[in-house]
């Protein structure tokens, strides 16, 4: 979902605030939630070794541990890989002694395991849970991580490791790197070692220095391309490159660059560069990779955006300081494109780039707006919902699903559905915390009837086209994570007498729940071949670890 774009674009670096599952992880966080779902942080502890046992310092609820160990110690931080074949965690966490961190922040002892079982072997000491601090390539081969990470400086040195040798000793690629992103085929790594750009092949180099003052990269979806984009001491320029003959000079595209965006074939950039005419706001230019001049496309330009396929930019324009500008959709490759709404900060191309859906007339007080969608390329905006926060689209996308407040008879906040096409939208419940569609888009799920501060909630399933209510799948849960297959679901439900939660698989097709462990802390991933395991940590107790268990019916 398309936002209101603050700066620089995050990618993968080192950021400030903390996320709960880290960057690299398979599946993070809760992946049914709308904005608005807690996510609990994996608690940190001490321990003399990764088999070693804690001194209790805490009663953990009985029946804990009923999975395989698959190491002792009191965790945090667990990661599973792409491929759902290892999985990391940090042993002996603390937090730095340094005023101003994240109070989540953890430096500690970073470890890896086969999620099938086997030996933990250890990988380095000082790693943080800051996102970007440990990333995984994309094809699961490699973990990168930051040991001796420096809180202050942001910082640490980059290591890389093999995963599917445990023999072979981690090598040591620089010494103050704040910055480091594989390439989308896992082949090359770009980080920043002391403000210089290093680009090379995974995992030992050569490495060549390709540019200096550089803040973050990002590879075109091809991997041809990298996008450079320069600290502020260095005017904040983006500049543009090619990875197959990085010894030649990046070519600049502009200075004072605050977001920028590349189009999934890789043959376009859109960024915003300051704006002369509106101060405090930007423009928003266009440029054909590798070689083109850009080009202006919109004044006072905040949120921007290519459609999956590549064939369409949409982008707000004219826009104040505190009003957000109107929203244009044209073609990728430039022009004038048509207004479609007034005072949109949020929009999101369907997945099959045929719609758009966005935030008509947003409120930047309330952040809410009417929900609105307008099929490409000459359909005319459709609104069907009021006072709506957030939306998502189905994997078909032929629905959408969004929230809406209800002032009358009493205050709600209820899940409604678009099908694209019909003459109006329709409730699918009353009291809606957190929302979604199931892979294969069987069902639209979603929490409801929510007591204990949301803490335990009713997960619900509505069959899709609309024919009945919908059905109370589980209750009293947390949270929840849905197989790549749209056939199983793991759920949290909180814990009365800890803050530690109880596992459980549902399974769709037969509407039979099965107890998988006690006490976890969340959150809880499906990992192995198949998705045929759940992974998870028990960080209280005298079985404090990490636990593996079969995750099927």
């Amino acid at each position: 979902m398309m936002r209101p774009r603050l700066g620089r674009r995050m990618g993968v670096g080192l950021l400030a605030s903390l996320m709960v599952a880290g960057a690299g992880c398979k599946k993070g966080g809760d992946e049914g939630a709308a904005p608005g779902a807690a996510s609990p942080t994996a608690a940190g502890g001490t321990a003399a070794t990764p088999s070693a046992r804690p001194v209790q310092e805490r009663p953990g609820p009985s029946g804990a541990g009923q999975g395989l160990l698959l190491a002792g110690g009191r965790a945090a931080d667990l990661r599973v890989t792409h491929d759902g074949r290892f999985a990391t965690y940090i042993l002996n966490g603390q937090k730095p002694r340094l005023d101003g961190v994240p109070p989540q922040m953890l430096l500690g002892e970073l470890y890896v395991v086969p999620v099938e079982g086997g030996e933990p072997r250890k990988l380095g000491e000082g790693v943080t849970n800051v996102p970007g601090g440990l990333l995984f390539s994309a094809d699961s081969k490699h973990a990168l991580y930051l040991t001796g990470y420096n809180p202050a400086s942001q910082s640490g040195s980059l290591r890389v490791a093999v995963l599917d040798d445990a023999k072979l000793e981690p090598g040591v690629l620089g010494t103050a790197v704040s910055y480091m992103l594989p390439s989308p085929d896992g082949t090359k790594l770009a980080f920043v070692d002391g403000g210089k750009l290093k680009l090379g092949p995974l995992p030992a180099g050569p490495f060549v220095d390709v540019a200096a003052e550089v803040g973050t990269v990002q590879f075109t979806a091809d991997g041809k391309t990298l996008l450079i984009k320069r600290r502020g001491s260095a005017a904040g320029g983006l500049a543009v490159i090619s990875v197959e003959k990085p010894e030649a000079a990046p070519r600049k595209l502009a200075d004072q660059v605050g977001d920028y965006a590349v189009s999934p074939d890789g043959r376009r950039v859109a960024f915003q560069v300051r704006s002369e005419s509106v101060r405090g706001l930007y423009d928003l230019y266009l440029a054909e990779l590798p070689d083109q001049k850009p080009k202006r496309l919109a004044v006072a330009a905040s949120v921007f955006g290519f459609s999956p396929d590549g064939k369409w930019l949409a982008r707000s324009e004219n826009g104040k300081p505190d009003v957000p500008g109107d929203l244009y959709i044209g073609p990728a490759e430039g022009g004038a494109g048509r207004k479609v709404g007034e005072r949109v900060s949020v929009f999101t191309f369907s997945p099959d780039s045929k719609a758009v859906g966005f935030l008509d007339r947003y409120d930047v007080t309330a952040l809410a707006g009417l929900m609105a969608v307008v099929t490409l390329p000459d359909g005319a905006p459709k609104r069907v919902g009021d006072r709506v926060p957030n939306f998502v689209w189905s994997p078909r996308s032929d629905s959408v699903a969004f929230l809406s407040r209800f002032l009358k008879p009493e205050y709600s906040v209820d899940l409604m559905l678009y099908p694209l096409g019909a003459e109006k939208s329709e409730k699918v419940h009353r009291g809606v915390f957190g929302y979604g569609f199931m892979p294969g888009e069987g069902q639209v799920v979603f929490r409801s009837n929510c007591i204990r501060n949301g803490r335990a909630c009713d997960f619900k399933a509505m069959e899709l086209p609309k024919k009945d209510e919908a059905q109370t799948w589980l209750q009293g849960i947390f949270s929840y994570k849905l197989s790549e297959d749209g056939q199983r679901v793991l759920a949290t439900s909180a814990r009365m007498d800890s803050d530690t939660y109880d596992l459980t698989l549902y399974d769709v097709k037969t509407k039979t729940r099965k107890p998988l462990d006690q006490g976890i802390q969340v959150p809880a991933y499906f990992a192995g071949k198949g998705e045929s395991r759940a992974v998870y940590l028990i960080a209280q107790g005298p079985k404090a670890g990490v636990y593996s268990v079969a995750a099927t019916p």
